[in-house]
């Protein structure tokens, strides 16, 4: 392998598995960028309001790294531009808020 390590990539799922909150699959993606410093931009983690689940953080998100450690299903748009991430099967977002919620 040259001298590099290979690093798996952590796998998303595409659903969250039975009988758990529909934001469960996403938990990791949170937890990672949270642990690298963004921040909730309300008191809670994950709110609901009538189009589904979301998390709003206080600062973008670096796409580049959840790219090299995840492994991100195609049903989980991430966009740059509007500093989110949407699982398109369960109606999640995880987005960029500026202003703080709380």
């Amino acid at each position: 392998m040259n001298g590099i390590l290979a690093m798996s990539k952590v796998k998303i799922l595409e659903y969250p598995k039975k009988g758990e909150p529909d934001y469960s699959h996403l938990n990791l993606v949170v937890e990672f960028l949270l642990s690298s410093g963004n921040k909730s931009a309300n008191e809670y983690i994950w709110g609901v309001n009538r189009t589904g689940y979301f998390c709003h953080l206080v600062k973008d998100i670096n796409f580049e790294a959840l790219r090299l450690h995840f492994d991100i299903p195609p049903s989980i748009e991430l966009s740059e531009t509007e500093q989110r991430i949407s699982c398109m099967n369960t109606y999640t977002d995880i987005k960029v808020t500026k202003k703080k919620c709380t």
